[in-house]
């Protein structure tokens, strides 16, 4: 996709250019060098801003008609300066955007693979993170790791006794909440070495 983006920029700057210098055979001013639009450009304006003749008669007609030639020629002048810079600009896009559509995608595949392995070694390989969660959860619950999901459903049970709410009736709201806490996170070990999945609301936990 990027790169037939670049080829079509391409393709349209250099229909542009093309177009833009078939314009300079048909301006009057297109055989012309820079220095010589220079000249005439300043030939142009002098007779543009040569005073009027205070008496009327052939030569102060001959003066005007000079003046709105001079005029005219001006004008076409810079429109022949405007193209030669869009006719440069045109062929710089072609070119900017042809190495564009050539030269290979910067990084690619490799470079997604080195970033892979910064960011798990950033981070952590998922699988080593989940293996310290399991070895964690079974430690919290009292059973072996690859215990069966009946043994660890009977250690929770007996966790669970032993962090009975009712028996918190009088306790101080702070001790209460730190009991609920760790029935919530008995039950999360409970789901991630059963369910491998260790997401459970807290109501379901607080009704066990």
């Amino acid at each position: 996709m990027r790169r037939l983006f670049f080829v079509a920029v391409a393709l349209l700057a250099a229909g542009s250019g093309a177009w833009l210098r078939a314009q300079g055979s048909l301006s009057s001013f297109g055989p012309y060098s820079g220095a010589q639009l220079d000249t005439l450009e300043a030939g142009y304006r002098a007779a543009m801003q040569a005073p009027p003749s205070p008496r009327v008669g052939p030569r102060a007609l001959a003066a005007r008609e000079a003046s709105l030639d001079a005029e005219v020629s001006l004008g076409l002048l810079d429109a022949e300066r405007h193209r030669r810079k869009a006719l440069l600009g045109a062929l710089a896009v072609a070119i900017l955007a042809t190495l564009g559509a050539l030269l290979p995608r910067r990084g690619g595949p490799a470079a997604s693979a080195d970033e892979d392995r910064r960011l798990a070694r950033a981070m952590g390989s998922p699988t080593a993170l989940l293996d310290g969660e399991r070895h964690r959860a079974a430690k919290l619950l009292g059973v072996a790791l690859e215990a069966p999901p009946a043994v660890v459903d009977a250690a929770l049970a007996a966790q669970l006794a032993a962090h009975d709410l009712g028996r918190l009736g009088g306790v101080a709201p702070d001790l209460r909440r730190m009991v609920l806490e760790q029935r919530e996170s008995l039950q999360r070990a409970r789901d991630l070495l059963v369910t491998g999945s260790a997401r459970r609301s807290a109501g379901q936990t607080t009704q066990q």
